[in-house]
């Protein structure tokens, strides 16, 4: 009898152990899971594929040497997933639907500020931290803790899109087109304060709508208004196909200034090298930039993805930082969100410091298209408001 209670009593720990194990085994994940959502289709199809790029580029380096090195010493691999947000809001909702039901730790993107402002409340609910990269101002004014952002708002873009165009090419006599979409028209918005500053008021202001292909019209308004240069607000394709017309138009000759979108290579093939040359951009990277690890990613993408575009791949640096906190405080959503909140990371791109808005970039290069190549203008760092 003696013999059968113990060996009912070993039966019985032996299940209680294997239940416990068995249920240690189900919490810990396999992978650490990041979805980026970026627009893989659409006009802004363009440079998606960069930011997609530059993030493989990331996971690939991380994965190669193990994966992350969690707190309890163990090794998690990075498992990525690219969605597809297209080039609209609509778009942009489905895809964060889509990128919450894969249950990430993170999700970086959206990459599109219409996109962020009608799907931000969707991460929120989910209480998942995401990393955006839109543009417009306002993508972190809507008191969401869980939206962080890799790039810098217009409200910086243009002032020094602007003061390049006066201190380093004394323009006098500005004119304005850009699209109507929530990215151009915010860089529109920033345009007229900044002028001002120099006594500057665009000497005629044109506008189009996403997927025109003729710009005949508000290029001959331009030049029937005796502009010195143009301020250019579009995404790739129009930019591309704005710069070529100029010149077909006879309006070679006038300085265009363009944000981020003027640095996508397919610009420079829509428009034609001999059109493009001069071409002045605002950017969070330039491949101009003498920085030895700036040059040494430009290298590394180069060889893999072939010429990237210069600031549409900053979540190289988001997959780095991402993998640093989660090796400093393990799998823990609201904890990654807590540091990401108080982020100060030196990455290979850039310095990384949150601000009360959850903004974590805060510098900003202007820089030319000459000889083939982007040379460095101008570089400004601005004040972190905690």
């Amino acid at each position: 009898m003696k013999q059968h209670k113990w060996i009912l009593l070993l039966s019985i720990a032996v299940s209680i152990a294997t239940l416990t194990l068995a249920g240690c085994q189900q919490s810990q994940p396999k992978s650490i899971k990041i979805v980026h959502l970026a627009p893989l289709t659409g006009g802004a199809s363009g440079y998606g594929i960069h930011l997609v790029n530059a993030a493989k580029l990331a996971v690939d380096e991380i994965n190669s040497k193990g994966g992350v090195k969690l707190p309890d010493g163990s090794m998690l691999k990075i498992e990525y997933t690219e969605v597809d947000e297209t080039s609209n809001s609509a778009g942009g909702i489905e895809g964060v639907k889509k990128a919450i039901s894969l249950d990430p730790l993170v999700i970086l993107g959206p990459n599109r500020s219409g996109g962020v402002l009608a799907a931000e409340k969707l991460w929120k609910d989910a209480k998942i931290p995401t990393i955006t990269d839109a543009t417009s101002a306002q993508t972190t004014r809507q008191g969401n803790p869980y939206t962080f952002r890799m790039q810098i708002s217009s409200e910086y873009w243009i002032p020094l899109l602007v003061k390049t165009a006066v201190e380093k090419y004394s323009i006098k006599r500005p004119a304005v087109i850009y699209g109507l979409n929530d990215y151009s028209k915010s860089n529109w918005v920033a345009t007229e304060p900044a002028m001002q500053k120099y006594n500057l008021k665009p000497v005629t202001i044109q506008t189009f709508n996403d997927n025109d292909q003729d710009f005949s019209a508000q290029l001959l308004a331009i030049k029937k208004s005796g502009a010195d240069s143009i301020f250019l607000y579009a995404y790739s394709p129009e930019v591309g196909k704005i710069t070529r017309q100029r010149s077909e138009l006879g309006l070679k000759d006038i300085q265009v200034f363009a944000e981020r979108s003027g640095s996508d290579p397919a610009v420079i093939n829509l428009a034609g090298k001999e059109n493009f040359d001069g071409m002045v951009t605002t950017t969070t990277l330039s491949p101009g930039d003498p920085n030895p690890q700036v040059q040494e990613f430009i290298k590394k993408y180069t060889a893999k993805y072939g010429i990237p575009s210069a600031t549409h791949v900053n979540h190289y640096d988001s997959v780095y930082l991402v993998a640093n906190i989660i090796g400093r405080v393990g799998l823990d959503r609201e904890k990654i969100r807590q540091e990401l909140a108080k982020l100060d990371y030196q990455g290979v791109l850039g310095h990384y410091t949150a601000d009360k808005e959850g903004n974590l970039v805060h510098h900003m290069s202007s820089q030319v298209f000459k000889q083939d190549k982007w040379v460095l203008l101008m570089t400004e760092t601005y004040p972190v408001n905690k």
